[in-house]
C-alpha cells in the first residue's frame, strides 16, 4: 500500500486539516490522495476506511455519538 503524501494531514483528535483547518480530508487532501492512488483505487478505499475507523475512536472518546457525516467525509468520494 502506498504511504499517503500530502501536506494536508489530519490533526488528531479533532480531525481538522493541519494546513487549512477544514474538516479532514479537506479538498486539497482529497485531490492529493486521489492523484497518488489513481493506479490503486482499492488502496485508497482501504486507507480511507482505516483512517475513518481512527476518527470514530477519536471523535467518540468523550462519549459523544459518532458524527453522522463520517461516511460522506471519508469514503463517499473515493472511487
Amino acid at each position: 500500500m502506498l504511504v499517503p503524501r500530502t501536506d494536508h494531514l489530519p490533526a488528531r483528535p479533532s480531525w481538522d486539516c493541519l494546513v487549512c483547518e477544514c474538516s479532514w480530508p479537506c479538498v486539497n487532501a482529497k485531490e492529493d490522495l486521489a492523484s497518488q492512488y489513481a493506479r490503486f483505487p482499492a488502496g485508497l478505499a482501504i486507507y480511507m476506511a482505516s483512517v475513518m475507523y481512527d476518527a470514530v475512536e477519536d471523535l467518540t472518546a468523550t462519549g459523544e455519538p459518532s458524527p453522522a457525516d463520517l461516511y460522506e467525509r471519508f469514503l463517499a468520494w473515493v472511487g
